[in-house]
This record gives C-alpha cells, structure tokens and sequence, in this order.
C-alpha cells in the first residue's frame, strides 16, 4: 500500500510542477505589471505576449494583458483575453486581481470589485487591487467611491503613471481641479512620453483658469495627436478666453475640416466671429449649429436674434465648460452613464457656479 502510494506521488509530481509558470514568464510577467503601471502599455502587451508564448493559455498574464489592451483601446483583444481569465481559479493577491481585471473588460462590474476586494484581503497592500476597485467606481460613475480607493493604490504605489492619471480624472469629476493637477505633474515625472497627460493637465488648467499652462499642454498634446476633436475644442476655448480669436478660429476651422457635423465647433465659431464683427459669417455658422444640435435649437436662435438686432450673442448661463470636456477613464473607452441618482445639490451648485462664468457653448 505504501509503495502503491508512492508511486502515485511520484506520477503526479511532474503534473503539478507543469502546472506552475516558468521562473522567467513568471518574470516577464511582473515585468508587465510594472509597465503597465507606468503608463508604458505598448511594453507591457509586448512583455505579457512573451511570457503567454512561454506559457500558453497563462490566465494570469491573460486577465492583465485583457486590462491593458482594454485601456489602448485594443476592446476586440482585450474582451478575448478576458473570456480566458474569467475562467481562472485565484489562489493569492495577483491572480485575484487578474480575474478582477478580466470581469472589469467584460463590464461585470460586481465579480470585479468582489475579486479585488479579496486581492487586498490576501495582500493589504497590493496596489493594482486597491486600484482595481477605483476603476470600477470611476468608470460606473461615481468619483466619491472611487477617490479613497485610488488614494489607497497611490499610497502604496506613489510613482505608478496609472494610477496616478485615473486619480486626477477622478478628481476632475469631484471639481477637484487643483488636485488633479497635481497628479498629472506626478505622471509626467515619471512617464515624460504619456503625451495624455498633458491633455488631462492642460484641461485641468483650463477649468482654474491658468490659460497659459493650459495652452502649453494643449500645444504638446496635439503635436503627436493633430487630430484630436477634443483637444482643438478645448484649446479653442482658451484662445477665445485669451482674447486670441483668430487663433479660435484656426482650430475650429480645422475641427469642422475633420468632422464637418460637429455642431458645437459651428456654435462657438459663430459667437468668436461675432465678437470680431463678423455678422454675416457669424449668423451662417450658428445656422449651422442649430440644424446639427436640436436639441439646443431654441438658445441658438436666441442668440441669431440678437445678432439680427445688432447685438453681439453671448453663451447661456449653464451652457459653459463644466468640468470634464472628455469623459475617458484613460484613451480606452468612454465612461458609463451614472448608475447612481442625480448630483448631490451642492455639486450641482458648484457646477452652476463655474459655468456662469465660461464665455462659449460647451458640452
């Protein structure tokens, strides 16, 4: 009997030993992670690809490679990888995470958040968990629930580009411009080649109305993304707030050249034409504007009324820039609707507040 029991070990030895990565994909792995952490996503697909080609069907590197992708924007791979890693079995802090990431591509939003909060249970102070939960929160919406859960990840992982730009687009949400701000200084330390930070940045500044920063950032943004709707849109606005309006008027030229239905670049070419005395030009802009935006028609023609009576048109009060011009959790993929109820009132008010006191139409 013994022997019999024995030999069974022995049989099963070589099984169980096939079943855990190789040292240098387990490696190659965390290497990865770390890439990823740093905002480095085309190494971190590539260093996760070569530790999957060493061990194919790896769940693990799967579930981190499906967030990866997810957050280029690579959705078609990324949901692929994560159908793999839903599959997986967690037996410590990273795999948890990793089935975590994979049911967050798939937008099963509670198996997510219950595998990260077992990530921190096995390890208090892995980061990518904690961040795991935040990135849940953030992108159902809800930047109050999110914010202490990223405040956790950054304190156990200070220098992480990441974590550090989902923080301050939460942050962003919360009017918390200032703070968001300084996340984006963190993560351009620490990864100068995240040009999206310098999107993020220079919309933050815009919000505090620190227009030459924000230009300076727009300028960077757009030098490797000329064809950016949002960022022409948003450093469009701060020309016009500078005063700078034929320069307004290049890039909005330049966004109705790329997408000849943006109704609102037609909006605020209209009111920037006006205030240089355009009038005809002005008039046949927002005409265009109110056949593309229905849904602002009325306040259009409000304005091309005062223009027929000779009056330069002004924006609405609550039609200015509130907050954040482009909801993205990162490049990946737009945020949800909220899942929760209406903002609270003093949110509301803060939001009435700043928008009073933009000058163009936004949304």
């Amino acid at each position: 009997m013994r022997l019999l029991l024995a030999l069974l070990l022995l049989a099963s030895a070589p099984c169980a030993q096939a079943k855990q990565p190789p040292s240098k994909a387990l490696g190659l792995m965390r290497k990865g992670i770390a890439a990823y952490e740093g905002a480095r996503f085309d190494e971190c697909v590539s260093l996760l690809s070569k530790a999957l080609s060493m061990r194919p069907g790896w769940k693990t590197a799967s579930g981190f490679r499906a967030m990866c992708r997810w957050t280029t924007g690579d959705i078609a791979a990324a949901k692929a990888d994560a159908k793999l890693a839903a599959g997986l079995v967690p037996n410590n802090a990273e795999s948890f995470c990793a089935r975590g990431f994979a049911h967050f591509v798939l937008k099963r939003f509670e198996p997510a958040t219950q595998d990260f909060e077992k990530a921190v249970e096995a390890d208090p102070g892995y980061a990518p968990a904690h961040f795991g939960i935040g990135s849940v929160y953030s992108q159902r919406n809800m930047p109050k629930d999110a914010l202490p859960h990223l405040d956790e990840a950054v304190k156990h992982a200070p220098d992480a580009a990441v974590m550090r730009i989902v923080r301050g687009t939460v942050r962003e949400k919360l009017r918390n411009f200032q703070g968001a701000v300084e996340d984006y200084d963190a993560v351009l330390r620490v990864a100068p080649g995240f040009e999206w930070a310098h999107f993020y940045r220079g919309r933050a500044y815009r919000e505090i109305k620190q227009y030459a920063k924000s230009e300076q950032d727009f300028d960077a943004f757009l030098k490797r993304n000329p064809e950016s709707e949002d960022a022409l849109y948003l450093r469009s606005n701060v020309y016009f707030q500078t005063g700078d309006y034929e320069a307004a008027i290049k890039d909005l030229d330049r966004i109705i050249a790329l997408n000849p239905k943006h109704g609102l670049a037609y909006a605020n070419r209209g009111v920037v034409r006006a205030q240089m005395g355009e009038k005809i030009e002005a008039m046949a802009d927002l005409a265009k504007a109110k056949a593309l935006l229905p849904d602002k028609a009325d306040k259009i023609e409000a304005q091309i009324r005062q223009l027929r009576d000779e009056k330069t048109p002004q924006a609405q009060a609550g039609e200015g820039p509130s907050g954040v011009a482009a909801d993205a959790l990162l490049p990946g993929e737009k945020i949800q609707e909220p899942e929760q109820g209406k903002p609270d009132k003093k949110q509301a008010s803060a939001k009435g507040e700043a928008d009073k006191n933009e000058s163009l139409p936004d949304e």
